[in-house]
């Protein structure tokens, strides 16, 4: 069962990845100003991040089927497992996971900022437009 949890950790994180990197295409796109391409974008980000929600799902339900609580702590769960080599495996898993959560947490932040910017620049270009059109 460890082992089916590790993968699962592994997968989780390449997928975490998967999210960050369309993430990080939508950022480049709404920051060149694409309109024609946004569409495309959202729909592989969203499909990315079906992928990463049903893999947390697959967590949750790994997680309740050993018998343990789905909000238990990486901690809790490395310090229960016996074998030293088993909980290093366990601890990568984790450490993986944790880091491309952090990557796709940059990718979010800085998409946000870049879609945040476009639209307060859409809005000046139709406010100008509606000015030039009522003289």
């Amino acid at each position: 069962m460890l082992q089916v949890l590790i993968d699962l950790l592994l997968r989780e994180a390449a997928a975490a990845d998967t999210v960050a990197a369309r993430t990080r295409a939508l950022e480049l796109i709404a920051a060149a100003g694409e309109r024609r391409f946004l569409g495309m974008a959202l729909d592989e980000l969203e499909t990315a991040s079906e992928r990463l929600s049903g893999l947390e799902l697959t967590r949750t339900l790994t997680l309740s089927t050993a018998g343990l609580p789905a909000d238990v702590s990486a901690t809790e769960l490395t310090a229960a497992v016996p074998d030293a080599e088993d909980r290093v495996l366990l601890e990568r898993a984790v450490d993986e996971l944790r880091q491309s959560t952090d990557r796709l947490r940059d990718a979010r932040d800085r998409a946000t900022a870049a879609i945040g910017r476009q639209a307060s620049s859409s809005r000046v270009r139709l406010q100008a437009a509606e000015a030039f059109a009522a003289v």
